[in-house]
């Protein structure tokens, strides 16, 4: 159980009422005291600034007070120190930014030199495709112009081949009847041929001239001269001197001859070399 309420009594009463009326004035003290410190701070923000420039001892006062927060002339020194580290490290940084700029801008015209190198290089390669184009057209066209020389060759070469074979039946008939006759003389043959040549070319006439050390025929046709082996049996050798006689017959009157040889028989092998040199094969036909 709780106790009895004490009974107050006069004195207690008194001393009742009076506490708080402590605590209250106490309170009203403080913010008193609060309020005047706001008004002195602000009073302090008005007037230091005039005070620290017109009152002397203010003004000793306060640097007296301050200066135990301020640096020493050792802790200065240090500082100023730093600082002059400090400027020195950033030089430092701006001429290494200087150079890295100066390396950036010598990348970038190293890049645009290599980017123009590459460019030269894949037009040079497109223009060398191109030719190698125009070559591969050139050589198809070649090619063709062969396969039609060929053709052509080949064509001479059977029409030479059929014109000997006739020659040689020519020949056989022609041996044949002075075989019986007994008249195969080389002069006889001869006139046959030169009679073939006459009637080969059309027009003039055969004459005999001393060309590179050996007499050959000539025959001198409008402006066309020409030069004739006239031979029973046409051999290799016989291209080889009337290429030497025409070549002598140029050099003496500039003039470069047509060739020609006529005779009764020619193998295969000389027939081929006559269509390769150009010289033209005559037949004759020898009367009976």
């Amino acid at each position: 159980m709780n106790p009895p309420p004490i009974p107050l009594t006069g004195e207690h009463r008194k001393h009742h009422h009076r506490a708080p009326i402590c605590s209250l004035s106490s309170s009203f003290v403080q913010l008193r005291s609060m309020a005047e410190e706001k008004q002195l701070v602000e009073l302090l923000r008005k007037k230091l600034p005039e005070l620290l420039r017109q009152d002397e001892e203010f003004r000793a006062l306060i640097l007296g007070t301050l200066i135990q927060y301020l640096p020493t002339r050792e802790e200065f020194t240090l500082i100023l120190q730093r600082l002059e580290r400090l400027e020195q490290r950033m030089e430092r940084l701006e001429t290494e930014m200087v150079e890295m700029r100066k390396e950036q801008i010598a990348l970038r015209e190293d890049f645009n030199r290599m980017q123009q190198t590459i460019s030269d290089m894949q037009q040079t390669i497109s223009d060398m495709q191109q030719t190698i184009s125009d070559m591969q057209q050139t050589i198809a066209g070649i090619l063709q112009r062969l396969e039609q020389v060929e053709r052509q060759q080949a064509i001479i070469i059977e029409q030479a081949i059929s014109f000997q074979r006739e020659t040689r039946a020519h020949f056989d008939e022609l041996h044949r009847a002075f075989g019986r006759l007994g008249l195969l003389t080389e002069s006889v043959l001869r006139n046959a041929l030169q009679t073939a040549v006459e009637k080969w070319f059309g027009a003039g006439r055969v004459e005999r001239m001393e060309l590179a050390g050996r007499e050959v025929d000539v025959v001198i046709r409008d402006s066309e001269h020409i030069l004739l082996e006239i031979t029973g049996r046409a051999h290799l050798q016989d291209i080889d001197k009337l290429k030497a006689s025409a070549e002598d017959y140029e050099r003496r009157f500039h003039i470069k001859p047509r060739l020609a040889i006529a005779c009764a028989y020619a193998t295969p092998t000389v027939i081929k070399r006559l269509a390769e040199e150009g010289i033209e094969l005559i037949s004759a036909e020898v009367p009976e």
